[in-house]
């Protein structure tokens, strides 16, 4: 049978399981007597060792196979969880991870993934040896599946085999007791062959909601079986008639009920390739420049009925604009999800013990920057772990809990991102970052000693840049901050720093929601046209030369009972070096948490732009971070407010 056509949509769902596996286990790590948590690790092995047996990836389902043995034995208290078990599922994890990342490559699992994947089964398969009480007992310990070797003694000629499906409600007080009232029942008008779970583990209320009993009965009629067992506190009951099968058979019948129940689970969700929204998102771009283009040509007709029809088509191109949006948006929980492995795993190494705490997992972003912001974070929660984070010995020695803190956390600010990387460790030591500074040849002492803390913390940045005395498996390798504020800035974003010595470090990450279409102010200076973001326009106004100060050299107004900065936008971008004669149409502008004034020759207006890249010739100057086109088709540079001069 061929089962390609199946095998993007096993990688897709595999994919959100072992996310869920990632997120439940790190869970179960730290309460290990959670059975809930048990259930639900297990529930999500098995299914991937379904799917991956139903399209023949037989070494996949192997690996699967052992770890739900494991599994299932740490569920029916046969094992006591312990280190070395979580530390081999996490391998399996890892295992999987990158067997379906060949498989989404379009081809199978190399030999040397094959055979680390024999390797850790047979570890798998060694930590999952428990005692048994006999031999019976483990025999007949049967996950699930039609076992016909337990169902055919009971058959006659006249009966029928059913699957009967039971789920109880959420709610139920004694799960047990309302198990074995059904059971009991069945068992008047025929006879069980067996249980999934087991009918000890029904008993022992080793179950969820739902168990399956396979029944052998003369009555032909699902209705009356189902009237027949349907008590109160039952929430459902499912039965499906059962007969037996060639394995040739078996196979194509759950290779093609798998999938389709997979697609019948999910009736209201289409899954789009990236490359098709990328298309889409270009597509709906041209379009918006030309609606701008259209509506400039329709007020200079000053044809009322053109006006109109135009009016309706960049409606509809405005609404059409807003769904396309919409469908590139995807929760921070697409990447946040996985950093608490990140951490767990960095703090391993480095033996300590963290506590790692997630914010704003719900906000939505485009896909594109979720995916340019996941290597930066990586960096700065292993930053936080190795250099912010203090040893146990040292947080209790300082009065601190032992227990260390490291909180991940996202909010929207108008149409930006807040990101914060935050710990409670030691902070960072800013006379260190001038020593090293020095060492470097970057500055002289005398330069460094007349530094801010912000100022200091600048160097932070600086290629190659790092304090680690020694290397490790999670840091101290030179490649820092700089990478983190060289990708941040790509996508028109800016990092700032906050630390105090003694209590902790953070990192804030202002990166924009979306990278395809803003919202601008349009600008001129020295007979150019600039694109502000609208986001960061606080107020325009009509500066007057008596409104302007001299501030220890610097030129400046009063702006919300403070004193900024102001200057010719044209000098900013250096255009001109002469000041002159501050006065005429200005713009207050936000740059990360602070505020500037810059004069203009005059006021554009408002227009949505399609972000463009800069060429490779313009993307050394970091004063701006695109280009797009204007309603009249000219190309136009849009600034970057973060890193305007003031």
């Amino acid at each position: 049978m061929d089962t390609t056509k199946y095998r993007d949509l096993f990688v897709s769902e595999t994919r959100e399981h072992l996310v869920s596996l990632n997120r439940a286990l790190l869970a179960l790590e730290k309460n290990p007597d959670d059975p809930a948590l048990l259930d639900e690790i297990f529930r999500s092995m098995h299914t991937i060792k379904g799917m991956a047996g139903s399209i023949g990836q037989d070494q996949i389902a192997e690996l699967a196979h052992k770890a739900e043995d494991l599994l299932d034995r740490l569920r029916k208290r046969q094992l006591k969880l312990a280190q070395p078990q979580v530390d081999a599922i996490f391998e399996s994890i890892d295992y999987l991870e990158s067997a379906v990342a060949e498989l989404a490559a379009g081809r199978d699992p190399q030999q040397s993934l094959k055979d680390k994947g024999s390797g850790l089964s047979k570890k798998i398969e060694a930590l999952a040896v428990a005692p048994q009480s006999s031999k019976t007992e483990a025999s007949s310990n049967v996950s699930g599946g039609n076992d016909f070797s337990r169902i055919n003694p009971l058959k006659t000629a006249d009966s029928f085999v059913y699957k009967v499906r039971v789920l109880l409600e959420a709610d139920v007080a004694l799960k047990s007791a309302r198990a074995f009232l059904v059971l009991h029942t069945m068992e008047q008008f025929g006879k069980i062959a067996y249980t999934v779970p087991e009918r000890r583990d029904l008993e022992a209320e080793r179950f969820d909601r739902g168990f399956s009993v396979f029944f052998v009965t003369n009555l032909h009629s699902e209705k009356e079986i189902k009237s027949r067992i349907g008590y109160s506190e039952i929430e459902d009951i499912e039965i499906e008639e059962v007969v037996e099968e060639t394995e040739e058979e078996a196979v194509e019948r759950r290779t093609v009920s798998a999938f389709t129940q997979l697609a019948q689970e999910r009736p209201r969700e289409v899954k789009v390739s990236t490359e098709r929204l990328d298309k889409l998102m270009n597509l709906v771009g041209e379009l918006v420049v030309w609606r701008e283009r259209l509506k400039q040509l329709a007020q200079m007709s000053q044809n009322t009925l053109i006006q109109d029809s135009v009016d309706q088509v960049a409606q509809i191109t405005s609404e059409l604009q807003h769904q396309v949006l919409a469908s590139r948006l995807v929760a921070m929980s697409e990447i946040f999800d996985r950093f608490p492995r990140v951490v767990r795993d960095a703090a391993k190494v480095l033996n300590k013990d963290i506590d790692f705490k997630l914010e704003g997992r719900e906000l939505e972003m485009d896909r594109s920057i979720l995916q340019m912001l996941a290597e930066p974070l990586v960096h700065l929660l292993r930053n936080s772990v190795d250099h912010g984070m203090e040893t146990m010995v040292q947080r209790e020695a300082s009065g601190k809990r032992k227990i260390g803190t490291v909180t991940l956390s996202a909010q929207k600010v108008k149409d930006q991102a807040l990101i914060t990387v935050e710990d409670d460790g030691r902070g960072i030591d800013h006379e260190m970052i001038k020593k090293k500074a020095v060492e470097k040849g970057w500055a002289t002492a005398e330069q460094v000693s007349g530094l801010s803390q912000k100022q200091a913390f600048d160097f932070l940045a600086r290629p190659g840049f790092s304090t680690a005395e020694k290397v490790t498996e999670v840091s101290g390798r030179g490649v820092g901050l700089d990478v983190v504020k060289s990708r941040i800035e790509s996508m028109g974003g800016s990092i700032s720093i906050e630390s105090t010595a003694g209590q902790g470090s953070r990192f804030l990450l202002n990166v924009p929601l979306s990278l395809a279409i803003i919202r601008t102010l349009l600008v001129s200076a020295r007979k150019q046209v600039y694109a502000l973001p609208m986001s960061q326009v606080m107020e325009t106004f009509e500066l007057k030369p008596e409104n302007v100060r001299t501030l220890q050299g610097k030129t400046a107004i009063v702006y919300r009972s403070q004193a900024i900065p102001v200057q010719r936008l044209s000098r900013a971008l250096k255009l001109e070096t002469e000041e002159g004669i501050l006065s005429g149409p200005t713009v207050v502008l936000e740059r990360q948490g602070s505020f500037a004034a810059y004069v203009i020759d005059r006021m554009v207006g408002q227009q949505e732009i399609v972000v463009k890249p800069l060429s490779r010739f313009l993307n050394a100057d970091k004063t701006f971070s695109g280009v797009a086109i204007s309603r009249e088709g000219h190309p136009m540079l849009i600034v970057d407010v973060n890193n305007l001069e003031t």
